[in-house]
């Protein structure tokens, strides 16, 4: 499998940039990314599988440090409707992000009780998500705007000229945040300061940490903490995954974090965890379930089925994280799977090596927490064509 072919551009194409080279002084010629070049995000800036991941969330709940509480809902046009209540329960605004699309211009429109309603434009910058229309009702709040007079566009938020406060603070405003995925899996994540002398495998932990809880369908399925000075992330969601992440790790390749987790993405980052690992076990235990019948009549001595050390071999652990990224394999045929090259199962190979080229992955992608849910997609495709005995089509139902 070679893993760094990066930059595919797809047949189609590639025939239409052909002939618009020709004639490189129009305006209009398509712009081709060269072979070997990704054309994934920039490291540390939210791109569109972090968006992708978000746009699956229903709703979403931000509980401010004073005991206001912001809830985020997403309708099925996609308009987001944010309602702010102080502690006792009572309203004291609403905020609605219509989106227009097709070409349309967003629009952010504020109510407060006894004022005036306020629209305005959504800035071209700007990404509205659920979490952004809770911080933005709690800025107004904040702000006490009654007006549209004095408004700007201040770091990403809709601030009155003059108000206090530059950058939109987490640690010293926000509490929990849970957010609501519609297939019965949430996440919440709270911050908790740190005692003196709590420790995290064997060390002392000092400051804020973020602790993350999945749930599905109510019941507890997972957990995650990110250890705020030390820059230590570690999971661990039983008989699934479980692992750490820590600065050495990522130092080698990219110098470090390059980027600081906040809560809502502490809350994606575990719940695709768990969706994209639960749904590949799902996948391979219900063909080993379907084969199991033929496999009892077999040897007596339990071995690994070849889903078995297909999954091993394209899903590594990660409980103990080495020092450093595993360098990236560049190799013809099934890469750790040689002994597949001959046989129909080559093609799930080739498949899983167009899905990484086409992606921009590697064999060290999973360290790229910021993109690398479609590099698991791969991963898991290609479980599931080997379950399918090559054919591409899933497994084989006995």
């Amino acid at each position: 499998m070679r893993y760094f072919l990066i930059g595919a551009v797809p047949l189609g194409l590639l025939l239409f940039t052909t002939t618009t080279a020709r004639t490189a002084q129009r305006t209009d010629a398509v712009r081709v990314v060269p072979n070997g070049r990704s054309a994934a995000g920039t490291p540390g800036q939210k791109g569109a599988t972090y968006y992708a991941l978000e746009r699956q969330s229903a709703r979403v709940t931000t509980e401010f440090l004073d005991g206001h509480t912001a809830v985020a809902e997403r309708s099925l046009d996609g308009d987001i409707v944010t309602n702010l209540r102080n502690a006792f329960g009572l309203d004291i605004n609403r905020v609605r992000v219509n989106r227009k699309g097709g070409g349309g211009e967003d629009a952010v429109q504020y109510i407060r009780p006894g004022s005036d309603a306020i629209q305005a434009a959504l800035d071209a910058t700007v990404e509205p998500t659920l979490d952004w229309s809770n911080r933005q009702s709690y800025r107004f709040y904040q702000d006490n705007v009654t007006s549209p007079a004095n408004l700007r566009w201040k770091n990403g938020a809709i601030r009155r000229n003059g108000a206090g406060g530059d950058a939109d603070d987490e640690a010293r405003t926000v509490k929990t945040i849970e957010t609501v995925w519609a297939n019965g899996l949430t996440a919440k994540t709270r911050r908790v300061h740190l005692k003196a002398g709590d420790q995290f495998d064997g060390k002392p932990v000092s400051g804020d940490a973020l602790v993350t809880h999945v749930t599905r369908d109510g019941v507890d399925v997972g957990v995650a903490n990110y250890f705020v000075n030390e820059r230590i992330f570690t999971w661990k969601i039983p008989g699934l995954t479980e692992g750490l992440i820590t600065n050495a790790h990522l130092t080698p390749r990219y110098g470090g974090w390059v980027f600081t987790p906040d809560m809502v993405w502490m809350n994606l980052q575990t719940l695709a965890m768990y969706e994209w690992r639960r749904t590949a076990r799902t996948r391979t235990a219900s063909s080993l379930t379907a084969a199991s019948t033929t496999a009892a009549t077999c040897a007596a001595t339990p071995t690994p089925t070849l889903l078995q050390r297909v999954a091993n071999a394209l899903s590594p652990a990660l409980h103990a994280a080495p020092a450093s990224p595993p360098p990236p394999r560049d190799d013809e045929g099934c890469d750790d799977l040689h002994w597949l090259d001959g046989t129909t199962f080559r093609f799930c190979c080739d498949i899983h090596d167009l899905c990484y080229e086409k992606n921009g992955c590697s064999s060290s992608s999973w360290w790229e927490f910021w993109s690398s849910w479609k590099c698991d997609r791969c991963n898991a495709e290609a479980v599931w064509c080997f379950a399918g005995g090559g054919t591409g089509h899933g497994p084989i139902w006995i």
